[in-house]
């Protein structure tokens, strides 16, 4: 009897045991699904009709290039390349995500070739953008267009290294105050040309995963290198 009644305990605090673990997971799990339903996520899609709702607004986009300028590469140099500087203020709300948004050609031939291509690099983090990485690419007659997530630029360092990167500039723009970005078109055509660059971006306090309006994106200064500099 004895034994019986042991075995019976036994028996009953193993059941409470695991019916106790089957409520705290399904309480846990509801928890969480509420907890997901009620915070914000903050993205920028990969579609042209996304950065166009965010690049309507000029609050949101900041123009590294704004009008048009002659770039092109000759003897292994670019030509009229650029640095400018762009100012991050996010003490409070930090940059989510955004859009790259480019729009170079040349003269002779309109949309750039498969051997010709668009330099930026911010902080060391960049290099020979990759065409076929941006989400959007409209080759016209007068001009290439090319939309990228700002959080998967994908590039090669240099002429002599052709290993493909990636790098998240949303993440960049947060981590300096500051960021120096050299601006160059890789094209030995003469006529060549750099019309726009800009960041479309969004913000979010990363404290509570809500969308705000709190940080921004400015150019400081943009200085023109008229002199020639090594074609990376």
């Amino acid at each position: 009897m004895n034994n019986f009644l042991k075995a019976l305990g036994y028996f009953i605090a193993s059941l409470i045991f695991v019916l106790s673990a089957v409520f705290l997971s399904t309480w846990l799990t509801r928890g969480n699904k509420d907890l997901q339903a009620t915070r914000s996520i903050v993205s920028c899609p990969p579609d042209r009709l996304s950065y166009t709702t965010i690049s309507q607004n000029n609050d949101r986009v900041v123009s590294l290039i704004g009008q048009k300028k002659n770039m092109s590469a000759s003897n292994k140099e670019f030509v009229n390349s650029q640095v400018v500087i762009a100012k991050s203020e996010t003490a409070t709300s930090k940059v989510a995500c955004g859009y790259l948004f480019i729009r170079a050609g040349t003269e002779t031939v309109g949309a750039l070739q498969s051997w010709e291509d668009v330099y930026i690099n911010p902080n060391a983090f960049g290099g020979h953008l990759l065409s076929k990485s941006a989400f959007s690419v409209n080759d016209g007659q007068s001009y290439s267009e090319y939309i990228y997530s700002l959080d998967k630029i994908q590039y090669w360092r240099s002429i002599q290294d052709h290993s493909i990167l990636t790098a998240d500039w949303a993440s960049l723009l947060n981590v300096s105050p500051e960021v120096s970005f050299t601006i160059a078109l890789n094209t030995n055509d003469h006529t060549g040309f750099i019309d726009e660059v800009s960041i479309a971006y969004k913000c979010w306090d990363p404290a509570t995963g809500e969308e705000n309006t709190g940080c921004r994106l400015s150019v400081k200064s943009s200085e023109d290198i008229n002199t020639s500099q090594p074609l990376k």
